[in-house]
């Protein structure tokens, strides 16, 4: 059976979806490893990342759907653009109705998943504390108090000095975060493929 990389995320409006991909086009003479582009490299806020085998894509389907007529719309407040490992991001605070859509998604679709993510194999050799219990339970590290949500804007082949890339004012990037999806996972954390997206409840 095909197992994949798939990603659970939410899915920002098309304000902020276009302004992301805008800001991700204007830097990529700065040398980038993608540009995020609607039906290529889909901008989105990570839930859960995860191993699935596709036999089993109707079970998720009806997971996130049930869970998306139960869980309102967000609208996310940008912290600041940060730096780590040559991705820029906007971060995002985290509300406690979002670390619950968290817990709902990682509660109906951990017990589904197919092992773990290869890298995410290579990097619980490395890891302690409550990172290493989130891969060793959920197939991920990024659960719970170590869930940091953002949005990545691209990845750089080199560290940038954020000073000199005149970036918008990161307060830009607050709103409307209205759907829920499921996406195929390719390099870089990127999105590649849709599978499936549900709208949430509004306010």
């Amino acid at each position: 059976m095909a197992s994949r990389a798939y990603n659970v995320v939410l899915l920002p409006d098309s304000s902020i979806a276009n302004k992301a991909a805008a800001l991700s086009k204007e830097l990529h003479i700065h040398g980038v490893r993608f540009t995020l582009e609607d039906g290529l490299f889909y901008p989105h806020v990570s839930i859960y990342m995860l191993q699935l085998e596709t036999s089993i894509l109707g079970k998720v389907e009806e997971a996130l759907k049930r869970i998306a007529v139960n869980t309102k719309m967000f609208n996310l407040i940008a912290l600041r653009y940060w730096q780590a490992m040559q991705f820029l991001d906007v971060e995002y605070s985290k509300p406690d109705a979002l670390s619950s859509l968290q817990f709902d998604v990682v509660n109906a679709l951990n017990p589904l998943r197919d092992g773990m993510r290869e890298k995410d194999a290579e990097r619980m050799k490395v890891s302690e504390g409550d990172k290493l219990y989130n891969f060793m339970t959920y197939g991920w590290d990024s659960i719970g108090t170590l869930y940091r949500p953002h949005l990545t804007i691209t990845r750089f082949d080199e560290d940038q000095e954020l000073r000199a890339l005149q970036l918008p004012d990161f307060h830009d990037f607050t709103g409307l975060f209205d759907k829920v999806g499921l996406y195929e996972m390719g390099d870089n954390g990127t999105c590649v493929r849709r599978v499936m997206e549900f709208s949430l409840c509004e306010f």
